[in-house]
């Protein structure tokens, strides 16, 4: 028998001090995951909790999370790309690697692309969305 306790994730975009730009993509990722740790909606059942944090975040902690293990993935998001994984992240003159996974997508970002296209495909119904009649 195995007993294991998963942790629940944190999702840290940066605020909007003028370098990173509002979108309804952005507002999106930050109400989905809001949704899915409180309940009223799931991404996926093999998610935990998913905290949001609008916060500054420096490339020391980042570099601690990724030296610590703790980094799971990365991913930008915006009207034309929807969700977009990153791979590596340049900085002081070498490359921190993120995980890999199957399709280029982790968990997170993978589930964020999957709702978003469900709803935008009118797959899923959200409060985001109406239903347009001929």
């Amino acid at each position: 028998m195995l007993t294991y306790i998963i942790l629940d994730w944190d999702l840290i975009t940066p605020i909007l001090d003028g370098t990173i730009l509002p979108g309804v993509t952005r507002d999106s990722v930050l109400a989905l995951a809001a949704s899915h740790t409180n309940g009223t909606s799931s991404l996926s059942p093999n998610l935990p909790k998913i905290h949001q944090y609008e916060r500054r975040l420096t490339m020391f902690e980042l570099l601690d999370y990724h030296r610590n293990g703790d980094l799971l993935e990365a991913f930008g998001s915006g009207t034309a790309a929807i969700i977009c994984p990153v791979k590596s992240i340049g900085y002081d003159g070498s490359d921190i690697y993120l995980p890999s996974y199957a399709g280029g997508f982790g968990p997170v970002a993978r589930a964020m692309w999957e709702r978003i296209v469900e709803i935008q495909e009118g797959r899923r119904e959200s409060d985001w969305s109406v239903v347009c009649e001929e």
